[in-house]
């Protein structure tokens, strides 16, 4: 008994047959064994049966489109059916199996792991509300309103579900199914990371005066978003893993190149670096302060560069 299965691009069977014999056709007309609805297949496309040593395989009929092993573009014109590969017939997949091919194991019900996956999404987004509803109130200046609140907590949950609906409906489409949570979870986490990336070295820019992080976040910036679009595109589709990661670091060096550049540009017309400031609350300011001796030095060591420059300067545009 030969069972033939017709697969739907995502890889689900979508339609089974099971044909008692030991020899079958399979093609568009209807006098084969299996029936397939695909202008794309010849009328009499396939022919299965066993050879002298009882291996089940499959042959072409000379048809116009040939025959493919799943994505191969290489054309076959017979090959051993394992019941594992599917057999690419015009734009149709199918596959052939044996009674005795053995089936993976039951899956176990995972709702537990849900629950986890559930509760961790609400964590992660208390966490990144809080943050933000901080970062508001870190940097406001005048009387509190509801408002000042209420409108960046609601942007960043417009911005959040429009972007894993986006990576969510790409799923669905490529993968059959939506994997809404896991696209939650990993946009959450990384905003997190970098979120908390971006927070501290800006702690540690004004209590220390360590500013060399915070200078180059937008490195991390940058980087954060290529593994959030990796982590979500690997969640679209498992294959090609590896060209995808190549095409997301080439863009990710063309994104931090330009920015450089453009800062870089910045510095070189204004003199100093465009950064943002935020306000913190002075006592958490760690580096000690200059005397005043020490600050009066250096703007004697400022004046004496001056004016050796503007004395170079002069003697440049009076040549002897």
């Amino acid at each position: 008994m030969i069972w033939v299965e017709v697969l739907s691009r995502h890889r689900d069977v979508t339609a089974r047959f099971r044909i008692n014999a030991r020899e079958l056709s399979i093609g568009r007309s209807y006098d084969n064994d299996v029936i397939l609805d695909d202008p794309y297949v010849a009328a009499r496309h396939l022919k299965v049966f066993q050879d002298e040593a009882g291996q089940l395989m499959a042959q072409d009929l000379g048809s116009a489109n040939g025959m493919y092993l799943d994505r191969s573009r290489s054309r076959l014109a017979r090959v051993a059916v394992d019941g594992n590969v599917p057999i690419r017939l015009g734009h149709t997949l199918i596959r052939i199996r044996e009674t005795s091919h053995a089936v993976e194991s039951e899956r176990l019900v995972r709702s537990a792991s849900r629950v986890m996956q559930i509760a961790a999404a609400v964590v992660l987004g208390l966490a990144l509300l809080t943050l933000a509803a901080i970062n508001v109130w870190f940097t406001q200046t005048s009387e509190p309103h509801l408002s000042d609140y209420l409108i960046p907590l609601l942007t960043l949950i417009g911005v959040g579900l429009i972007w894993i609906g986006m990576w969510s409906l790409l799923s669905r489409l490529f993968s059959g199914q939506s994997h809404f949570l896991r696209h939650v979870l990993i946009a959450e986490a990384v905003a997190l990371t970098f979120w908390t990336y971006n927070e501290v070295t800006q702690f540690l820019a004004f209590s220390l005066s360590w500013s060399i992080a915070y200078t180059y976040a937008y490195v991390a910036s940058w980087l954060a978003l290529a593994v959030m679009c990796f982590l979500h595109l690997r969640e679209v589709g498992r294959t090609h893993l590896v060209a995808k990661g190549v095409v997301v670091a080439v863009l990710l060096v063309i994104a931090v190149a330009v920015q450089t550049l453009q800062r870089s540009e910045a510095y070189a017309n204004s003199g100093r670096r465009t950064v943002w400031h935020g306000l913190m609350p002075p006592g958490l300011r760690m580096a000690p302060l200059q005397d005043e001796t020490t600050f009066f030095a250096g703007v004697g060591r400022l004046r004496t560069k001056l004016d050796a420059d503007r004395a170079e300067v002069r003697s440049d545009a009076n040549p002897r």
